[in-house]
């Protein structure tokens, strides 16, 4: 695999776009103030944070912008939503700051809020500044399980209510930047397609003086992306020429190609596009998944320049385990041991209101499970599209009463996506039991006290193996994304691929197609595919669990070396490399 420098190498601009949206004066004026460009200032832009959580996007906010605050030469800062129906007030400090910004022919105020962060490192604890930004109207999510991108239950309304509160932020962001006294050598680090429209907004900025310098990268965790019309485009445009630009190629039937967030923004980055994992780069530029289905409209961006940087790790490595790799597979036995009898402890007797579907052992209490009976385990964010929770669902449906436990945690909007669950939860009476809500006890018990973590997933930008490698629990993995890059087959993990006999597009859009009624899909052959090779794969997990205990415990020292692999320090210092191609023109 080619070093991150020999991949930046291969970066070239796309004028071509550019000059769709500015003229030949305006661009010069562009180049001119990033000719000698130095990154001083960062600001992350997402619209999640730690206080407003979807995925793996909140942990990363919540450490990365500390670390690169500490490199050398460099200040950070988080900028970021305050979505008023998800974050405690109490939580945020008024900075008495705001700025005004037009939007659809009137004057909004934004307010801005700090919060101190706190991050613990290696080397100490890191201080970093996130800034909070609140207008009446904008950012008012609001859903179960606090995710910053549900406004409504209709998807259509939902997609229009998403897209105006990410345009919002794209308009305001180089505003703040300017009222926080940061105007010159400024990067805005973009994360997501709802950020991604800075890379417009600020090069406008530059034009009419709110700043002197600055340049956009652009960080993608997921394929999914919006389409935006001209009007869009209108509301984000502050600077007359460019408004008039848009104005004119709609009268006269011109267009911009694809009309969609990431077509426009990632065309106007001032530098190489990076994704979340070495491996998923990679799929994204060869996989059918991305190239026929996700992301066909943006090939072409990739093709100039496509990066990987594996993130940090999301949690710190299990004080259970003080030694880590250092500890005698004797030692991780004891310890193992007396965090499964926690974890059934707990299994036992925390009942939250929402939580579904028994864990007995011989129908009886699961504090009697033996040691030999394995618990697998699988959380996070329930996607149809992306987890594959319901191939694992189909795959339970085969074990035996008592031959495993299984504890789910999938965060879900609407009680009817658990339908599947509950069916399951029914057929596997006491094998299976399903908390789809943050739990408010027992998580960090699950990750040190189960056998194994599954992650069936479609498709896995970064994903978070190691944070349940980094706990003392072994990993049963697909080959997807960034999980490859996390687990070592055989050695720190299981991983699995099923055949390619069925991978094509035709049965990647009948299962996709299916994702409000999962059930459907038992009659998918990709999807039959992936079920017996889960199948098989758990089968040769547990078999090492159960008759070669000794192989199992070295898979767990090998997780821990295997987790140390990933650093947000390393992370910090590949995306300075990327910083300091802005200036390349």
């Amino acid at each position: 695999m080619a070093s991150l420098s020999e991949e930046l190498a291969y970066w070239r601009k796309d004028w071509i776009l550019l000059g769709e949206f500015f003229d030949r004066e305006e661009i010069d004026i562009i180049v001119h103030r990033l000719r000698e460009f130095q990154p001083e200032t960062v600001f992350c832009c997402s619209m999640e944070s730690r206080f407003a959580r979807s995925g793996g996007l909140a942990a990363v906010n919540s450490n990365s912008p500390a670390f690169l605050n500490n490199a050398p030469g460099l200040e950070a800062f988080l900028l970021t939503p305050f979505h008023s129906n998800i974050i405690d007030a109490a939580k945020v400090s008024a900075t008495g700051r705001s700025v005004s910004v037009h939007w659809q022919g009137r004057a909004v105020t934004v307010e801005i809020f700090e919060y101190k962060a706190q991050v613990q490192s290696a080397s100490g604890q890191l201080d970093v500044t996130e800034y909070y930004l609140k207008a009446d109207g904008f950012w008012n999510a609001k859903n179960p399980i606090n995710d910053p991108y549900v406004h409504a239950q209709d998807p259509f309304e939902n997609g229009n209510l998403l897209r105006r509160d990410s345009l919002f932020f794209c308009k305001v962001v180089p505003h703040v930047a300017r009222e926080l006294g940061k105007t010159r050598n400024v990067v805005f680090h973009l994360h997501e397609w709802q950020t991604a429209l800075v890379s417009l907004t600020a090069k406008e900025a530059m034009l009419s003086g709110v700043m002197e310098s600055c340049g956009t990268v652009q960080t993608m965790h997921n394929p999914f992306d919006s389409g935006i019309g001209m009007g869009d485009l209108a509301d984000l445009a502050s600077n007359e020429p460019v408004l008039r630009r848009i104005w004119g190629r709609a009268s006269h039937g011109g267009n911009y190609g694809d009309m969609t967030a990431y077509a426009v923004g990632l065309g106007l980055v001032d530098a190489p596009i990076a994704v979340v994992s070495r491996h998923f780069a990679d799929q994204f530029r060869t996989d059918i998944l991305h190239t026929q289905y996700y992301a066909p409209h943006l090939q072409q961006h990739f093709s100039r320049g496509l990066v990987g940087i594996n993130n940090g790790p999301f949690v710190p490595f299990a004080k259970e385990f003080p030694r880590l790799e250092e500890h005698a597979p004797s030692e991780v036995k004891e310890i193992k041991e007396q965090q499964r009898a926690r974890l059934l402890e707990i299994l036992d007797s925390y009942y939250p209101d929402s939580r579904f579907g028994n864990l007995t052992y011989e129908k009886s209490s699961i504090r009697k499970l033996p040691p030999h009976v394995p618990i697998l385990v699988m959380t996070g964010r329930l996607d149809p599209c992306q987890r594959g929770y319901d191939v694992f669902l189909k795959v339970l449906e085969g074990f035996g009463r008592d031959e495993v436990k299984v504890v789910l945690g999938p965060m879900a909007v609407n009680r009817s996506d658990l339908d599947y669950f509950y069916e399951v939860s029914a057929k596997c009476d006491g094998n299976l039991t399903v908390f789809p809500i943050r739990m408010e006890q027992g998580f960090r018990e699950l990750q040190c006290g189960s056998t194994f973590s599954v992650w069936p997933s479609i498709y896995e930008p970064f994903g978070g193996a190691i944070e349940y490698m980094a706990n003392g629990t072994p990993v049963i993995v697909r080959e997807s994304g960034g999980l490859v890059n996390q687990v070592e087959p055989g050695v720190s993990g299981f991983t699995y691929l099923e055949p390619m006999t069925h991978y094509n597009i035709d049965d990647l859009r009948w299962f996709f197609s299916a994702k409000d009624v999962v059930q459907s899909r038992r009659f998918n052959p990709w999807y039959q595919d992936m079920a017996a090779t889960l199948k098989g794969v758990l089968d040769q997990a547990i078999r090492m669990f159960q008759e070669e205990p000794d192989s199992y415990y070295q898979m767990i020292l090998n997780g821990f070396k295997k987790a140390k692999d990933f650093s947000w320090e390393k992370n910090t210092e590949e995306y300075q490399e990327i910083y300091s191609m802005i200036g390349r023109l």
